[in-house]
């Protein structure tokens, strides 16, 4: 009797797994830009701020963590049978317990623009730096040349101790874009461009 209710509940587990490797496979597609979303604009978004930018790339590591632990679900699911025992087991949970910095580094890869400056938080890191407008040396406008017609596509700012940093032009960018113009001015910032040889793709 004990054995066939430990069949059951083995086989019912084996239900449970599938569905979940399943489950994380299709939500990868969308929950990423959910969560992340969600997560940054409570935990990070002042009104303070011009605005607020999650970086692609955020998103894209959310996705690939997602996608591992399905990938990892997915194995265990093949080689369970053949491997059994503690130590598959305690194998399969540091390689699902090895996604947590994925997701950690995916939630705290923002930047914003405010008065003081730009402030970014990359993907590899988890401080915040700030490039202030009164210690930018130069404003260097990328143009593209995307099927024919030439437009705005990057900002790289120099900064005076020779670091940099590229911001995409964007929707949200473009709404603020006065008051970039506003602290180049304001700073005297020198700005040169690329208008006449611009990257072409």
């Amino acid at each position: 009797m004990q054995l066939i209710k430990r069949k059951e509940s083995s086989g019912s587990n084996h239900v449970k797994m599938v569905a979940y490797t399943i489950i994380l496979f299709i939500s990868s597609l969308f929950v990423p830009f959910i969560a992340v979303a969600t997560y940054q604009s409570v935990v990070y978004f002042s009104r303070a701020q011009w605005f607020f930018s999650t970086p692609f790339s955020a998103y894209i590591t959310f996705m690939s963590g997602m996608i591992y632990l399905a990938v990892i679900l997915t194995l265990y699911l093949i080689f369970r049978q053949r491997f059994e025992g503690s130590l598959f087991k305690v194998i399969f949970i540091v390689l699902l317990l090895s996604s947590i910095p994925a997701f950690v580094l995916s939630l705290t890869n923002y930047y914003y623009l405010d008065k003081e400056g730009i402030h970014y938080n990359n993907l590899m890191g988890f401080d915040e730096k700030e490039y202030r407008w009164d210690k930018m040396a130069r404003v260097h406008i990328i143009y593209r040349n995307h099927q024919g017609t030439t437009g705005f596509y990057k900002y790289r700012f120099e900064m005076k101790d020779g670091s940099d940093i590229m911001i995409p032009y964007n929707e949200k960018l473009a709404e603020h874009k006065w008051r970039v113009e506003e602290k180049i001015k304001e700073n005297n910032i020198q700005v040169s461009d690329n208008f006449n040889n611009p990257i072409v793709d």
